[in-house]
């Protein structure tokens, strides 16, 4: 990761009644993200155990260009535009590794993308 390198945490809160729906948008998008981005370092995304609507991605980003040619890609655009009616909130929150030395190695299953 550069110096610019991002860390983020991005909290969603998907309405109830699309959350099936957007699970598969948010699937694809990290799924072909990390396959074709070599600036995606990492998405990983957990739901609450109580509340599955609460969604939070740990992602990581080599750099600032690298998040911003994730952002304008045709895939993000896809997920953006096709979720924006499920969402009742997103919070960013940049944070900073309390250990840096530690990596999230992500493993794709190329059998399991829909």
């Amino acid at each position: 990761m550069q110096e610019d390198g991002i860390v983020r945490l991005s909290k969603i809160k998907v309405n109830p009644a699309y959350l099936e729906e957007y699970m598969r948008f948010a699937m694809e998008v990290g799924s072909i993200s990390l396959q074709t981005e070599p600036g995606v370092l990492t998405m990983y995304a957990v739901a609450d155990k109580g509340n599955p609507c609460n969604i939070t991605i740990l992602e990581t980003y080599s750099s600032q260009d690298a998040y911003k040619k994730h952002i304008a890609s045709e895939h993000f655009q896809k997920y953006k535009q096709g979720t924006l009616h499920m969402v009742d909130s997103l919070v960013l929150d940049d944070v900073i590794p309390l250990n840096p030395d530690n990596m999230l190695i992500n493993f794709i299953n190329v059998d399991n993308i829909r």
